[in-house]
């Protein structure tokens, strides 16, 4: 029987491990009562406890719709990792993690995303010093410009305005390196689907699209992320235009084909001459809400994603 877990960054105590969730809780019971139906033994864990090669000094047992803690020794034959970044696990783990190593990268580094998908994305620079900066906004074409750390999440420690407000911007030194990316006006909308500014996030599980959903910035501001502010909406698929639809469907084939089926999300804009552009994407997205339609397809996506992972371990 497999072993396989939902790790997070929490401590090691109680036994309420997804108390910090509050307004998703319900989807992610539900998912772990999915795995519970796959006769898969299946645990909440911590990185805290993580002592390499899927060994875990004790963890949160789901059994019978409840959890319950030990601090037994635990061999993990599959990870689902939610706590971001590329520090878990190492490079050259024997985890097996639903998202390798390799395609984290590329989702965490955003000038990895525009070396892999820049004929799809706004036009990019890395900024590899801050005095250099005055020299990359002169090669972008629009009077607006995006700066973003390389591997910053939640629109934390983001720019947007015009290039001489760009100049005297100064870099979170948290984050390091920056990129500077053309600024895309999506104030037009995306036809049948929203009339305003807008990103557009498609979650993609096992090489299709599962579940979609438009963020909106809040009256004053240009970042549509929830941390900022954002209001998100579900959209069905079936009402993208094709012309976004044309573009996920080329990435998920590259993707399918590189990376061991990989669970990411992809944020398009529409400019204003109906062009679509990836904005970034996601290796660790959030959940949808308990009410929303696509719920269910969007966690039985990810329990065969696992399946499929199970299925080919060690090869």
């Amino acid at each position: 029987m497999a072993n396989i877990g939902i790790c997070f960054a929490r401590e090691l105590q109680g036994n309420t491990p997804l108390a910090h969730i509050i307004t998703k809780l319900p989807v992610y019971i539900r998912l772990f009562e999915l795995m519970a139906k796959k006769d898969w033994n299946t645990y909440a864990l911590t990185t805290k406890t993580y002592r390499g090669s899927g060994i875990f000094e004790g963890g949160w047992r789901f059994e019978k719709g409840k959890f319950y803690l030990t601090k037994d020794v635990l061999k993990i034959d599959l990870v689902y990792d939610k706590t971001g970044g590329v520090a878990f696990p190492l490079e050259n783990d024997s985890l097996r993690v639903v998202n390798e190593h390799n395609f984290k990268i590329l989702a965490c580094d955003k000038w990895a995303t525009y070396q892999a998908l820049g004929k799809y994305m706004p036009q990019t620079f890395i900024i590899e010093n801050r005095e250099d900066l005055s020299v990359v906004l002169s090669k972008i074409d629009s009077d607006m410009v995006v700066l973003k750390p390389v591997g910053g999440l939640k629109g934390i420690g983001i720019f947007i305005g015009n290039k001489e407000n760009a100049k005297r911007f100064e870099f979170n030194k948290k984050y390091g390196k920056y990129i500077a990316q053309e600024f895309v006006d999506t104030t037009n909308g995306i036809p049948g689907l929203t009339s305003g500014n807008h990103d557009l996030r498609i979650v993609v599980i096992n090489g299709k699209a599962v579940w979609c959903h438009i963020r909106v910035p809040a009256e004053g501001s240009l970042l549509a992320n929830a941390a900022q502010g954002g209001s998100l909406t579900e959209v069905d698929y079936r009402e993208v235009p094709s012309s976004i639809k044309d573009v996920v469907n080329k990435v998920t084939k590259m993707f399918t084909q590189k990376f061991d089926n990989p669970v990411y999300s992809l944020d398009f804009g529409m400019g204003k001459d109906e062009t679509p552009y990836i904005f970034e994407i996601n290796d660790t997205m959030g959940f949808p809400k308990w009410g929303m339609k696509n719920r269910d397809i969007f966690l039985n996506a990810l329990i065969n994603n696992f399946k499929s992972k199970l299925l080919n371990r060690g090869k």
